[in-house]
């Protein structure tokens, strides 16, 4: 009888350990998830204590409720996404959001010095997979097309980090419209002004990288 019991009392122990597994993974939870995909392994980068102890409480919508302003424009309804002009080009508040950004959620795969050199990129190159293009050492990303290699135009870098590419993620639920044509402006800056801009956030304590971006997102 003692056995029964304490089987019983195992089984009912896993049970509630797996329970609580599945709703820490769960999509859309406030308090840890993002709700980009199916289970979250990790968390974002850019979602983390650091962040959230600076923003306001948040709550999920109503069920079946839907925003009627705000939010954002998918890139799949969008025309001639790869013909948009970049709205931030030339602005260097953007330059700065833009490295910010990419310190937070792209350096890891890209590299510090967006070479392509990243540890994520590493780490796949070793099992075949292509490493992240690098725009360190160039004036934008290069993309092979059939009239030869030429680099990629804003609106197509755009739909790029809106709608991922390859191994890259979506980033078009995870940031503001505002905040990916940052990206962009980094992305088509100068060398040196890429540079400058991206060692100026490394080695950056968090607190302080997070406190920017909030101030230029005109959070603070």
């Amino acid at each position: 009888m003692q056995t029964s019991r304490r089987k019983t009392l195992l089984l009912l122990t896993s049970a509630i350990a797996l329970a609580a597994v599945a709703a820490a993974c769960s999509p859309g939870d406030p308090f840890r998830s993002t709700g980009s995909y199916p289970i979250d392994v990790f968390q974002e980068m850019h979602y983390n204590q650091t962040q959230k102890s600076q923003e306001p409480p948040r709550f999920l919508p109503p069920e079946g409720s839907y925003p009627v302003e705000g939010g954002y424009i998918s890139v799949d309804e969008m025309e001639n996404v790869a013909e948009l002009s970049n709205p931030m080009e030339g602005d260097p508040l953007a330059m700065q959001r833009g490295a910010l950004l990419f310190k937070q959620n792209c350096s890891v795969c890209h590299g510090l010095a967006a070479g392509g050199d990243g540890y994520v990129g590493d780490l796949l190159s070793k099992y075949g997979v292509n490493r992240p293009p690098a725009f360190g050492d160039a004036a934008g990303v290069s993309v092979i097309r059939d009239t030869g290699t030429t680099e990629v135009t804003p609106g197509e870098a755009f739909d790029s980090i809106s709608g991922g590419k390859g191994f890259m993620p979506a980033f078009e639920p995870l940031l503001t419209e505002e905040d990916r044509w940052a990206l962009v402006t980094l992305i088509d800056a100068t060398v040196a002004q890429r540079q400058a801009a991206l060692q100026s956030v490394n080695g950056v304590p968090e607190e302080e990288r997070t406190l920017r971006l909030l101030e230029l997102r005109g959070q603070l």
